[in-house]
């Protein structure tokens, strides 16, 4: 039997038209698919014919960013945008500087990380003043107390209201202060804020003092009028106002006591007979700091002399102005009072003029505690005392801990 021969098919002429016309119609699919990609990936030109900004930007912000943008882009760019981070894709350090300098005092970023100390202290206080912000003073290396005053003229102000009210030319900031509403006026030379003043005679004598006219004299009541005058002169500075005053009061005590301190003339105090005297002399050295009052005073005087001098000691911290004082044992109980009991100002440079020796010694122990300094001791014109006055401070060393 023969062998049979394999079957094989063979298209029709029909077939053939169908294949070819499934393959075409696939391929002019594929063209329309890839037209519509192309037409919606491709840039739209604006009206200037320049692409979008949006598209340039992406061109900036891509992976191949360092190989599109050089560093004059990049400068540019930090410039424009107030951007820090920009500066910090130049290659140089020294261009980078001058980018974060460029755009320091609007990029608070960008300044603190300038290297130059003085620009940048320049540009934090900048900040710290636009935004009264005293915090960012604390980030100065130098100047930061100037930054903060900057910020606040008043910051260190021991009376701030006056202060605002002097720096804002608005007395509003003394609210009901008498006291700030008087310097305010006085120092602006302003009469009318003399008459918020509530106290008469204060208000008074503000006013008289602006205008050089007596005003005092329209208050009805003496002690008032005898006031008024007695400020009057104060804030004008003029002496001879004490004699509108009723000499037998303490109103006329310490208007001549004050002129006689300021132009350091203890004979004013000579207007007044025997205790006013003393009392005038006591008012002398207090506000002048010049012993000379309590030494003029009578020796038999006993207790103005003894009062003269122990105010004068505790207020100046020199004991020695105890000396004055003739009477031994009233003598010691200035020394005592002045050394141990009110010795809040007591100054050891004094100690050594002190005529009892052992109050001496007690005062340079006390200084030795007082300021905390052992090396005082050493002051003392004995070695016995020295040591004393060691083992004294040794032990208030030990309890104090």
């Amino acid at each position: 039997m023969a062998s049979e021969k394999p079957y094989r098919f063979t298209p029709s002429n029909g077939d053939k038209k169908n294949t070819m016309l499934t393959i075409g119609l696939l391929l002019i699919v594929i063209v329309v698919i890839g037209a519509v990609l192309i037409f919606f990936m491709t840039p739209k030109p604006t009206p200037d014919g320049v692409g979008q900004i949006e598209n340039e930007t992406n061109v900036v912000n891509t992976s191949n960013v360092i190989e599109i943008c050089d560093d004059a882009c990049f400068y540019k760019l930090a410039v424009n945008t107030n951007d820090y981070l920009a500066c910090q894709n130049l290659s140089k350090p020294s261009t980078t500087e001058s980018c974060y300098e460029e755009i320091s005092n609007s990029s608070f970023e960008a300044c603190k990380l300038v290297s130059n100390e003085t620009k940048r202290n320049s540009c934090v206080t900048l900040f710290a003043v636009a935004d009264g912000n005293m915090e960012l003073c604390n980030l100065l290396s130098d100047g930061k107390e100037e930054c903060r005053l900057a910020i606040d003229p008043c910051d260190q102000s021991t009376n701030k209201p006056l202060c605002k009210a002097l720096n804002t030319n608005d007395p509003s900031n003394c609210l009901s202060d008498n006291n700030c509403l008087l310097n305010y006026s006085l120092t602006k030379k302003d009469s009318e804020i003399c008459n918020l003043i509530s106290q008469n005679a204060v208000s008074k004598a503000c006013i008289s003092s602006i205008k050089a006219t007596d005003k005092c004299y329209q208050l009805s009541k003496p002690s008032e009028r005898d006031y008024c005058y007695q400020l009057y002169a104060v804030y004008s500075d003029d002496y001879l106002t004490c004699t509108e005053i009723n000499p037998a009061t303490s109103y006329a005590l310490s208007c001549y006591s004050f002129f006689a301190a300021k132009r350091k003339e203890l004979s004013i105090c000579n207007i007044f007979q025997i205790n006013d005297r003393w009392n005038c002399y006591t008012n002398y050295s207090l506000l002048s700091g010049d012993l000379a009052g309590c030494d003029a005073i009578d020796k038999l005087a006993t207790t103005h002399l003894y009062q003269c001098a122990f105010e004068y000691a505790k207020k100046y911290g020199n004991p020695a102005a105890c000396n004055l004082i003739e009477t031994p044992s009233t003598r010691s109980t200035c020394y005592q009072g002045a050394i141990i009991y009110s010795s809040q100002n007591l100054n050891w440079q004094y100690c050594k003029d002190i005529l009892n020796f052992d109050w001496m010694n007690k005062c340079y122990s006390e200084s030795a505690k007082i300021y905390n300094n052992e090396s005082i001791c050493d002051l003392s014109p004995k070695d016995y005392a020295k040591q004393t006055c060691h083992l004294a401070y040794s032990v208030n060393k030990s309890e104090t801990k």
